[in-house]
């Protein structure tokens, strides 16, 4: 078979899967495409490595030295300091802050456990992750970068009543876990807390629909969404093509999963 007959075959195929009112070939396209996608942002991360080495080259936490791998999802917008960048401003305020105390709830391997102790010399930092993987990647990252960082597994909720008293700034990604950890018999332990909040999908019910709601009785609350990134890449990607560029910036998301950002009330 002729290059031009593949090439015919293959847009006939491709076409076929958003053609077909099976969502069978339209899924198995999406997955394809993700597959293809992580494979190519794999390949950047390398390229990216070999060039500049794992020092982060932007951003809040510019300057850490990284790790050559995560515990999960995305590596490149880490390394190049884009990473959830829809947050920066609002992290920064907190650091200007000094809250007494950093909860980082679903802390994987500590960017920012880490990243705010280097940040925060002065404030007493505890990354919380039930996956051993993820909590030995935190201690190398902490010996990394010379800080002291608490690593902890499972997050019980009756840990915030230890810092009576104190300033906390409490961080928290757990997949959809925050509808099971926070609920209206205990939100009232956080009411003193500045609590950042990734918010995601739950038996079919995104918490977008639960969390807010939880959180209004005792603090201001505001809903960031991920938008279009505006970036500096350094010069080994900036010359590529226009996708490799777009993939650079590719969190591997794949449905909307916007931040709660819940501010205590001032009485």
């Amino acid at each position: 078979m002729t290059t031009q007959k593949i090439n015919i075959s293959l847009k006939e195929t491709v076409k076929s899967f958003f053609e077909n009112d099976d969502n069978f070939y339209v899924d198995n396209a999406n997955q394809a495409l993700r597959f293809l996608a992580k494979y190519r942002s794999a390949l950047l991360a390398n390229t990216f490595k070999e060039r500049y080495g794992t020092k982060i080259f932007s951003g809040p936490f510019q300057g850490m030295e990284f790790l050559d791998e995560v515990s999960e999802g995305c590596y490149l917008p880490k390394l190049l300091g884009i990473y959830e960048s829809e947050i920066h401003n609002y992290v920064l305020s907190m650091v200007e802050k000094k809250p007494d105390i950093f909860i980082n709830i679903g802390s994987a391997e500590g960017y920012y456990s880490v990243g705010l102790k280097r940040l925060l010399p002065d404030t007493e930092v505890f990354a919380f992750d039930s996956n051993p993987d993820a909590q030995k990647k935190c201690k190398i990252l902490s010996e990394k970068n010379s800080v002291n960082v608490s690593i902890e597994g499972e997050f019980d909720v009756d840990f915030i009543k230890e810092f009576s008293g104190k300033s906390i700034f409490l961080m928290c990604d757990i997949e959809g876990f925050e509808s099971e950890l926070f609920n209206e018999n205990n939100i009232g332990l956080f009411k003193d807390c500045d609590i950042f909040m990734e918010l995601h999908m739950y038996n079919d019910i995104h918490n977008i629909e639960v969390m807010p709601k939880l959180f209004e009785q005792y603090h201001d609350v505001d809903i960031i969404y991920q938008n279009g990134k505006n970036f500096s890449v350094p010069e080994v990607i900036h010359k590529i093509s226009h996708l490799d560029i777009l993939l650079a910036a590719w969190e591997w998301r794949s449905y909307p999963t916007p931040w709660l950002l819940a501010h205590k009330k001032s009485y």
